[in-house]
């Protein structure tokens, strides 16, 4: 499978199961809230995924996301050079929030690469711990 083939696949998924949500990273000791609308699919984790990882808290959800919205927007944008942090931008991090349309505010615990494909290692889907 390419890596086009996959986002199409994943794409397609989050349209059927997804939301539209709005992920925010706030960036700044004044906090400049930098937000892109995307598609994600946030589900529960299961109880033996909890008690088998000490991360996770009764409570947390998984946000499954594609790269496509995020690519779309060029989010989050320039990061000041003493705000980078290592790794693929574009990944939610800890503290970034995910709000949904009922309004719903989660709260990012650890977002990660969840699938690279191709030659080049393109990002394909993201996951978040969320809380």
């Amino acid at each position: 499978m390419t890596p086009a083939q996959a986002r199409s696949s994943l794409d397609r998924m989050l349209r059927q199961a997804g939301q539209t949500v709005t992920l925010t990273r706030y960036h700044g000791v004044q906090r400049v809230p930098v937000s892109v609308e995307l598609r994600a699919h946030i589900v529960d984790y299961k109880p033996e995924q909890i008690a088998a990882d000490s991360s996770l808290r009764t409570g947390d959800r998984k946000a499954i996301m594609s790269t496509t919205e995020i690519d779309a927007a060029q989010w989050p944008g320039a990061v000041p050079d003493d705000q980078r942090q290592p790794g693929d931008a574009r990944v939610p991090r800890h503290a970034d929030t995910i709000t949904t349309p009922e309004g719903k505010v989660y709260t990012v615990v650890d977002g990660h690469e969840a699938i690279r494909l191709g030659a080049d290692s393109e990002l394909i889907r993201i996951e978040a711990q969320v809380r």
